[in-house]
């Protein structure tokens, strides 16, 4: 982060006011109707879909329970690719609409490619966030009580705004968060749609007008943005410190809604028809075109596929391992080290590209004081060590996603009254044993979701993958961008169902693991 506040200290005045004058307001503009318009949505798509899926009965529940967390799996550039596909002149519809003899109803047919079209695209994709931490927080914090109070007579609209939403603030909270960070930050699907937002004016200052120090001016203010939200999020979590509950369930637990709902059942079969089952139905059919005339094709990607893996395998853990740290530190001395957290966690709100740029600059200074030091010990010809290694690549992931793991453990951090504490302290209990024995017992399904989180997002990363990878190294990733570069969506396809095939057993598994074990 020094180094990219170093860069746009140094701007080309020329190339800056140009943007400045021109581009600035509508880079600005844009970026917030995004943040607003996804947050807004996500969190109508999420908090419905938990509400009802935890509270009431319908056809297909425990279906439906499972299918709704598979959005999060696809890329949503592939699902730029795909509504484009659809509604774009010339498309899938439009076709259908002809072959009808219905065109006159063609013009009805909505655009992606606007900014309501980028909400649309990003919200439906990124709703899991909110909807898989709502739904446990609702199960395991608020069950029980919005039982009592729906026995008492009390209506169910005030159970969901005087209940659930108040129990259930601090992880709502940390999975919206999420979600504005990764609006913020986003760059395929905006740059495919033709969204002229933050991360697109960072992309075009350097490579349309190659000045990366003005890209890096245009990157402090998403630095400045995402503080906002991280504060301000600070800020309404630290008042509900303490105040959360945790009951065990069990299947035996009286259902509120006991009775068969058909609308919840409509909207929670529409929620997936729109979010899942039409995006992997184009996913399916344009990678089955290519497959069935030539199986081979196949194995173009079956080392990007352990590449992929093995990356998101280690960067998860590592990142997790480092969150949980930093969480557990954070409560043992408080106030300090929230500004460098903070701080710390903005790396979520930058692209991609930004990142690589700032660590590859780090590393590359750090290799060249390495082997200066390695000379003076009479050794010679020693290439670039860490910058040719997998480690510029682990250390972009922990910068870039520390946030996606943070925000699960803080959040489950908040339900913990510190009483417990100041107890096991009192009794003679170190610092490890109290972690140890005591938080990860407490608190290790929290540290599941933040690795899954990771994974799935080093899965489906691809600018500081693309940039800082070893030589002759691609990720399933890769490979998309690169045929939708050359415009063979088809062939794109195949590495965004891999994608999302080896994104859904993590999401399953850690599903079944919350419901077997009742967390």
């Amino acid at each position: 982060m020094t180094t990219i506040w170093f860069k746009a200290s140094s701007v080309d005045n020329e190339v800056w006011n140009h943007i400045y004058e021109n581009f600035f307001l509508k880079f600005s503009l844009n970026t917030i109707k995004l943040i607003f318009g996804v947050s807004v949505v996500t969190l109508l798509l999420g908090l419905s879909a938990a509400w009802l899926t935890v509270f009431y009965d319908f056809y297909f529940k425990k279906l439906f329970s499972y299918l709704l967390i598979i959005p999060i799996a696809i890329p949503p550039y592939a699902v730029a690719y795909c509504y484009a596909d659809l509604t774009d002149k010339g498309g899938i519809l439009f076709i259908f609409l002809e072959f009808l003899n219905l065109e006159q109803f063609q013009y009805l047919l909505p655009s992606v490619r606007s900014i309501q079209g980028a909400i649309f695209v990003l919200s439906i994709t990124l709703f899991p966030y909110v909807y898989l931490i709502a739904k446990f927080s609702f199960a395991n914090n608020s069950r029980k009580i919005i039982e009592a109070a729906a026995n008492l007579g009390v209506n169910r609209v005030r159970l969901f705004f005087k209940c659930a939403l108040p129990l259930g603030k601090p992880a709502i909270i940390a999975g919206l968060v999420l979600v504005m960070m990764e609006a913020m930050s986003d760059f395929g699907v905006v740059h495919y749609l033709g969204i002229d937002s933050l991360s697109v004016g960072i992309y075009k200052a350097w490579f349309g007008l190659g000045d990366f120090n003005s890209a890096a001016r245009l990157a402090t203010i998403l630095f400045i943005l995402a503080f906002i939200v991280l504060s301000t999020e600070s800020l309404l979590k630290n008042k509900n410190e303490g105040k959360a509950f945790s009951f065990d369930l069990s299947e035996q637990d009286i259902k509120i809604f006991s009775e068969k709902h058909t609308l919840p059942f409509i909207i929670i079969l529409c929620f997936t028809v729109i979010t899942l089952l039409i995006p992997l139905a184009w996913l399916i059919y344009s990678s089955l075109s290519l497959i069935i005339s030539d199986i081979n094709v196949i194995e173009h990607f079956y080392k990007a596929s352990f590449n992929s893996i093995m990356l998101a395998f280690l960067g998860g853990l590592l990142i997790t391992i480092v969150a949980a740290i930093i969480c557990f530190t954070q409560r043992l001395f408080g106030g300090p080290l929230n500004f460098l957290i903070n701080f710390a966690k903005i790396g979520y709100a930058s692209p991609g590209i930004v990142i690589a740029i700032g660590v590859i600059t780090t590393i590359i200074y750090l290799d060249k004081k390495i082997i200066q030091l390695l000379k003076v010990i009479n050794i010679e010809n020693v290439g670039l060590i860490i910058s040719s290694s997998f480690f510029i690549l682990l250390f972009a992931y922990l910068i870039r996603f520390l946030a996606v793991a943070f925000n699960p453990i803080e959040a489950a951090y908040q339900k913990v009254n510190k009483k417990i504490d100041f107890a096991a302290i009192n009794l003679g209990a170190k610092s490890s044993i109290l972690f140890f024995k005591i938080h990860i017992p407490m608190l290790y399904s929290s540290f599941i979701i933040a690795f899954l989180f990771v994974f799935i997002d080093i899965l489906k990363e691809l600018p500081a993958t693309l940039i800082l990878r070893p030589f002759n190294f691609n990720t399933l990733s890769i490979l998309t961008f690169e045929y939708a570069s050359s415009e063979q969506l088809k062939m794109a396809a195949i590495p965004s169902l891999f994608i999302m095939f080896f994104a859904i057993f993590p999401l399953v598994l850690i599903h079944f693991i919350f419901k077997v074990k009742k967390i």
